[in-house]
């Protein structure tokens, strides 16, 4: 069998495993927004800087995303193809539709970049600057991974290209009481979906995990409440699921929750089985997996 063809019939059995899985987590979980138009566009870093102990913020100039890319709700997210160090970012023409390791992954290994997938806090669309914010572990705490590594060391006029994603929350138009948590690692999304939610009748309790000081204070919801808990070295999520457990909280209609993967796993399990929350109504996400690396 030749290469081209070879190469079509693994992008095709990609494409089945992809939709079969859709449709599975269709039935069992909130679903993201699919974007009907993606590109993946070489980038610069123009401005890296921490806002907190553990948030740092990247500016980058994305100009092949001009004149018709917009986020679609506030915890939007893209990829960042970022080269490996010694290395420059290798032709990316080939990719199309909203995952690029597929094209990334049959490159050779000393030149293929990490991709990795980070929330957009602000995009300005005068100038193709978006906006990254991006949590990381305390430097020397935790093994990183490649994409926690450049985003650490980026600096201006760093090389490399945004993946266009899209957004996870949307909740039907009649959920009015919502409930939004996360560890730290959602951070920038819970802001993005506080301030997204002000003008609007919904009611938002959000319920962050952190280490005192990683991340900047929580704004307020027009409507609902704020509840941070202190891990203080306990497991990942134990601190927010025994929070969530004793609030007094009104039915939900909705839920939001990333972070680590079984804080996530939890959380959605409490909504669905002790709040009521249908699991077509609960988006979840493992923004990372407690003794791994993170991107």
């Amino acid at each position: 069998m030749n290469a081209p063809l070879t190469d079509t019939l693994s992008r095709g059995a990609r494409q089945v495993a992809e939709r079969v899985a859709s449709e599975v987590y269709a039935r069992t979980m909130a679903m993201p927004l699919e974007r009907t138009e993606h590109a993946c566009v070489p980038a610069t870093v123009l401005a890296a800087e921490w806002v907190a102990p553990q948030l740092r913020r990247l500016t980058v100039h994305a100009p092949g995303l001009a004149g018709w890319y917009a986020p679609l709700g506030p915890d939007e997210f893209v990829g960042l193809v970022m080269p490996r160090p010694g290395t420059s970012l290798p032709d990316l023409s080939g990719i199309s539709g909203p995952n690029p390791r597929p094209v990334i992954g049959e490159m050779p290994e000393d030149v293929r970049p990490d991709v990795r997938w980070y929330t957009v806090r602000a995009y300005r669309p005068d100038l193709a600057e978006i906006d990254l914010e991006v949590v990381l572990h305390p430097e020397g705490e935790v093994d990183e991974g490649p994409g926690a590594r450049w985003v650490r060391l980026a600096r201006p006029g760093d090389e490399l290209a945004v993946q266009t994603g899209t957004t996870c929350y949307h909740p039907p138009a009649d959920a009015r009481v919502q409930v939004v948590a996360g560890d730290e690692t959602a951070y920038p999304s819970m802001v993005g979906i506080i301030e997204g939610a002000r003008g609007y009748d919904v009611e938002l309790h959000v319920l962050l995990e952190t280490e005192p000081g990683a991340v900047p204070d929580l704004p307020s919801p027009e409507r609902g409440s704020v509840t941070v808990v202190e891990r203080a070295g306990r497991r990942a999520g134990d601190a927010l699921v025994e929070a969530l457990e004793a609030a007094d909280l009104p039915t939900p209609d909705y839920g939001w929750v990333s972070g680590e993967q079984d804080l996530a796993a939890r959380v959605r399990r409490h909504l669905t089985r002790e709040r009521g929350v249908a699991r077509t109504a609960v988006y979840f996400c493992a923004y990372w997996i407690l003794g791994r690396p993170r991107g």
